[in-house]
């Protein structure tokens, strides 16, 4: 597949805690994987916005010598629309740079903000994004890093940029530091809410990604809460971060997106699909190839 390089994982709630991550990465290791994202929260590295140092140094002692690269997802609550909290958010990220810098990573990510219904004030906050973006991007330069920042879905009533209009706002910033992490079953949530052609979204936003989240749904938003996750999963509501081919997304379609190249499929599975993680692998290998 053009621009695709290899395999990915993302560490989510499969590492709990630093101790928990040499094991993982040895598995990640006998996978041969390409790339491992650091779901970076997880790990205690950062307290205060601040490193501890000898946490860091756990983290790269763990992290040095495995023969395949790094990437770190950030907070999952990172918003640079966060007016009331900005400051916070973008000192947060600076401290995820200097994780990011220190293991190696080549993108962090951040997601993409969650704005009111109403279009005025979406355009105040979403041009914050951009200054908060723009403000960034000199420093993930001089660190290698790019900022990735993900395609999200509405939860509750608030309104999330469509693929086409995250691609405006990455290229207002226009910095080749600043580019999109695609999160294919988070667009097509957010389609399924708003309307959109989600497929004729991605052609616009695909060039400009630095990395892509692969999971899969059934594309329904959630319409009323199920009893627990794997009923959910029954219903087929809602982001379920199921193994790619388990739901309904149109992945031959995806296969021929424009990615730019070098890109990374990472796998974002949780524990409950840890069995079928290596099958994930062989599959999303085996999507590659035919997409080529």
């Amino acid at each position: 597949m053009p621009g695709i390089a290899g395999v990915g994982f993302s560490t989510t709630d499969l590492a709990q805690t630093l101790g928990d991550l040499g094991t993982l990465l040895d598995w990640a290791e006998e996978l041969e994987l390409a790339s491992v994202e650091l779901s970076l929260s997880n790990f205690e590295v950062i307290g205060g916005c601040k490193i501890w140092p000898d946490r860091m140094a756990e983290l790269a002692r763990i992290c040095a010598d495995r023969p395949f690269g790094f990437t770190v997802h950030g907070p999952i609550a990172s918003s640079f629309s966060d007016i009331r909290n900005i400051t916070l958010q973008t000192d947060a990220a600076r401290a995820c740079l200097e994780v990011s810098h220190r293991i190696g990573a080549t993108a962090q990510v951040t997601h993409a903000a969650l704005l009111p219904l109403t279009e005025a004030e979406r355009v105040t906050l979403m041009a914050l994004e951009r200054e908060t973006l723009a403000t960034l991007a000199p420093e993930f330069a001089d660190a290698g890093v790019a900022l990735c920042v993900e395609t999200l879905f509405p939860h509750g009533p608030v309104w999330v940029a469509s693929p086409a209009e995250l691609a405006e706002q990455i290229r207002a910033v226009d910095h080749p530091n600043i580019r999109a992490c695609i999160d294919f079953s988070h667009v097509f949530q957010n389609a399924a809410e708003r309307g959109f052609n989600a497929y004729a979204e991605l052609a616009t936003l695909a060039p400009l990604a630095a990395h892509l989240h692969v999971h899969d749904s059934f594309a329904r938003p959630r319409s009323f809460a199920p009893y627990s996750h794997s009923e959910a999963i029954l219903f087929g509501l809602g982001d379920l971060h199921l193994p790619p081919g388990r739901g309904s997304l149109p992945w031959e379609q995806l296969a021929a997106l424009p990615f730019a190249d070098g890109i990374i499929a990472n796998l974002e599975l949780i524990s409950r699909h840890r069995d079928q993680i290596p099958s994930a692998v062989a599959w999303t290998r085996d999507w590659i190839a035919r997409g080529a």
